[in-house]
C-alpha cells in the first residue's frame, strides 16, 4: 500500500521532526515551535501507522458464479470487501477502482466501459455490480485499486489487488447471422433432406399433448376423433467434418471477416450437436506442440463446450497454417465417412 499526500506528511521526516522538535523545546522562545514539531512528527506517525493498519486488513475479492459468458451476456458479480470494519471504525471512505481488458465492459459506466469507479459501502461486506461480455476470448480484470481518502485533502491510501477471477467469453451464436446458406451443399451427401431443417422421419402417431414443435397427424386424427401427433425419429446420425480456413484469399494472411468465420462455426456446429450430429474440427491454427489444431470426433454438450472453447481462444496473433497446406492435412486426416464442410471466405452457412 503507498500513501500519496503532500510532501512534508511523508514517513522519511519524522526522525526530522521528531529530533528538532526535542532540540527546539529547550531553545528560548523556540518552544512553541519545538511542540508543533512533536505534533507533526506524532501526526505523521500515526498517518504511517495508518496505513500498515489497513494494508494488513484490507482485501477485495470478486466472486461469480458464472465463469463462460457469450458475446452480450450480463452476468452479476459480488465484491467481496476484507477489512471492511477497519475501514468503518476510522470512518473513512473507500472507493475502488476497476479496469477491465476490452472483452469485458460496466453497463453501469457509459463514458468509459471498460473501467469503474465505485464507492464501497463499508457496513455491508458484499456488493452486486454487473458486468457485461464484449468481445470473444479470455476476459478479467486487468487493475483493481483500493482507495481510502483522509479528510481534508491530508491525503489517499492506496492498494492494489489483483483480481484471479477468469471468465471466457464465446463467440455469439447471433452477433454474425449466417448469409447464402442454402447455397452450401452439406458434401457429397446421400440424403437431399439436411439435418438443419427436418432430420425427421415418421413413426407414427400418439394423442397430442400440446407440443408446439410437433405436426398434426390429419389421418389419424380424422380416423379415431381424437387431435393426433406425429411421432418422430432420426433419419441417421450424421457425422461432420469441419475445415476450418482462417486465411484470407491470399492463403497466408487472416481473412478480414475472421470474427464473422468464428461465429458461423459456432453457430453450426451448436445446431448440429443439438440435433445428435457428431462433429469433427480442424483449424489451420498450430498448437503449443506445433501440429494443426484437431478436435476429434464430438457429441452432446460436453462437445459443443469443448469446441467452444477451442474457438474463443483463437486470436489473430496465433500462427496459422496456410491454405493449400492446410488442404491437404485436413483430407489425409480426416474421417473417411463424414460429410466435409469448409468454413473460408467462400461460403457460410444455413
Amino acid at each position: 500500500m503507498t500513501f500519496s499526500t503532500h510532501n512534508a506528511l511523508q514517513k522519511q521526516w519524522i526522525p526530522v521532526y521528531g529530533f528538532a522538535g526535542v532540540i527546539l523545546v529547550f531553545v528560548p522562545y523556540m518552544e512553541i515551535v519545538g511542540y508543533a514539531l512533536c505534533l507533526l512528527a506524532g501526526i505523521v506517525w500515526f498517518f504511517e501507522r495508518t496505513r500498515k493498519q489497513l494494508e494488513q486488513a484490507l482485501r477485495l475479492h470478486i466472486h461469480s458464479h458464472e465463469s463462460l459468458l457469450f458475446v452480450g451476456d450480463e452476468t452479476e458479480v459480488q465484491l467481496i470487501l476484507d477489512g471492511s470494519e477497519v475501514v468503518e471504525r476510522l470512518g473513512l471512505p473507500v472507493r475502488v477502482r476497476l479496469k477491465s481488458n476490452t472483452a469485458l465492459s460496466f453497463p453501469a459506466h457509459d463514458r468509459s466501459p471498460n473501467s469503474l469507479d465505485l464507492t464501497l459501502r463499508t457496513d455491508q461486506a458484499r456488493q452486486m455490480l454487473h458486468i457485461q461480455a464484449e468481445f470473444r476470448g479470455p476476459a478479467y480484470i486487468e487493475e483493481c485499486i483500493l482507495a481510502v481518502t483522509l479528510p481534508f485533502h491530508l491525503g489517499t491510501y492506496l492498494l492494489e489487488c489483483p483480481i484471479e477471477k477468469r471468465w471466457t467469453v464465446l463467440p455469439s451464436l447471433t452477433l454474425h447471422p449466417p448469409v447464402g446458406t442454402k447455397r452450401l451443399a452439406l458434401g457429397d451427401r446421400p440424403l437431399t433432406a439436411s439435418p438443419l431443417r427436418n432430420p425427421l422421419q415418421v413413426l407414427g402417431s400418439k394423442p397430442y399433448e400440446g407440443e408446439p414443435v410437433k405436426e398434426i397427424d390429419w389421418v389419424a386424427t380424422a380416423k379415431l376423433g381424437r387431435v393426433q401427433s406425429k411421432v418422430f425419429q432420426k433419419t441417421s446420425l450424421d457425422t461432420f467434418t469441419f475445415a476450418v480456413d482462417l486465411s484470407g484469399p491470399s492463403g497466408y494472411t487472416l481473412h478480414h471477416d475472421f470474427e464473422s468465420i468464428i461465429s458461423q462455426v459456432a453457430y453450426v456446429m451448436t445446431r448440429l450437436l443439438k440435433e445428435e450430429c457428431k462433429v469433427e474440427l480442424f483449424i489451420n491454427r498450430f498448437n503449443g506442440e506445433g501440429r494443426m489444431e484437431h478436435i476429434s470426433l464430438q457429441e452432446g454438450e460436453r462437445g459443443s463446450r469443448l469446441i467452444l472453447l477451442m474457438l474463443a481462444n483463437l486470436h489473430p496473433g496465433n500462427r496459422f497454417i496456410s491454405t493449400d497446406a492446410f488442404v491437404r492435412m485436413v483430407e489425409r486426416k480426416r474421417l473417411k465417412q463424414s460429410h466435409l464442410v469448409w468454413f473460408n471466405q467462400h461460403n457460410l452457412y444455413d
